[in-house]
């Protein structure tokens, strides 16, 4: 009976850890071909920036495309 506890708890737990790690996971190709975001980031192509779009998604922000081709620079004063 103990036996089987355990590897009930053992396989639920491995499930959480394999849900957790294919949430984040995002395979995108390398080519490039920038966009902007409303966050003020450039991205190395659309792919790149839809995983981080639903990464601010899932904590209830927006983020948008705010141009293609990559953000002005940051001018400090």
């Amino acid at each position: 009976m103990k036996f089987m506890a355990i590897m009930t708890l053992l396989g639920l737990l491995a499930m959480l850890l394999v849900a957790s790690s294919e949430a984040s996971y995002c395979p995108c190709n390398l080519r490039k071909a920038e966009v902007c975001g409303t966050n003020g980031v450039t991205y190395q192509n659309r792919c790149v920036f839809e995983c981080t779009q639903r990464e601010y998604r899932k904590l209830g922000r927006n983020l948008n495309i705010q141009k293609l081709g990559s953000c002005p620079a940051m001018q400090f004063s």
